[in-house]
């Protein structure tokens, strides 16, 4: 679910965006397992689409509905100044409180961490790390996967931080070969390094996809 972020000049443009809807009913529990009929009566026409992913504008913000066998399994959104994900209807108690940053720390413990890439990454897409959360039974199971763009700032100093001590405990080919990504004995290091980072993007659903290694 890897839409390129849209720029702030398409985004105000929101050509194709449900005039009607508001984000607050489209990236919103009850969304979740509805046909894509009916998602689209209340989001409006995609944007675009890429194979199961199909990106909509909803008040300007990138919401991505992922649709498999005619039903939306799970909803992404981009974060940004006008485009806060209010989690309530999702989690309930367990969400951010309202106007929180959203971050892993906001989360408690226990995220499993993955990344795209942490070195040797080139120079077409900036990667991004990974933290998903699960929530408990009580809040139906839900996945909350939670994307930081390694582009600078906090993100990049946390990503930093877990690189070195991989490569320092692991082997520079460790990392470059993201292995973290298949086992979970550095997670620990990465909550630490990541808990404060805000989030560029957060996606909600069952059997959400995650990074693999190689």
């Amino acid at each position: 679910m890897k839409f390129k972020a849209l720029t702030l000049g398409i985004l105000m443009v929101g050509a194709g965006a449900s005039q009607a809807a508001t984000v607050k009913e489209v990236f919103n529990a009850n969304m979740l397992g509805t046909n894509q009929r009916y998602f689209e009566s209340v989001a409006g026409i995609p944007r675009e689409s890429n194979g199961n992913d199909h990106l909509f504008l909803v008040q300007s913000c990138p919401i991505t509905a992922t649709i498999g066998g005619g039903k939306v399994s799970a909803l992404r959104m981009e974060l940004a100044n006008g485009c806060e994900a209010d989690l309530q209807s999702f989690i309930g108690e367990y969400a951010p409180k309202a106007g929180q940053p959203i971050t892993p720390g906001a989360f408690g413990r226990g995220q499993r961490y993955t990344a795209s890439c942490l070195t040797e990454c080139g120079n077409a897409v900036d990667p991004s790390a990974y933290a998903l959360w699960v929530a408990p039974r009580a809040a139906g199971g839900l996945e909350v996967l939670m994307e930081m763009v390694l582009a600078g700032g906090k993100a990049a100093d946390a990503a930093d931080q877990w690189e070195a001590h991989m490569k320092k405990a692991a082997g520079n080919d460790y990392v470059i070969n993201t292995k973290f990504n298949c086992e979970t004995r550095f997670d620990d290091v990465a909550e630490a390094a990541f808990k404060d980072v805000p989030v560029n993007a957060i996606t909600i659903g069952y059997g959400l996809p995650t990074e693999r290694c190689r």
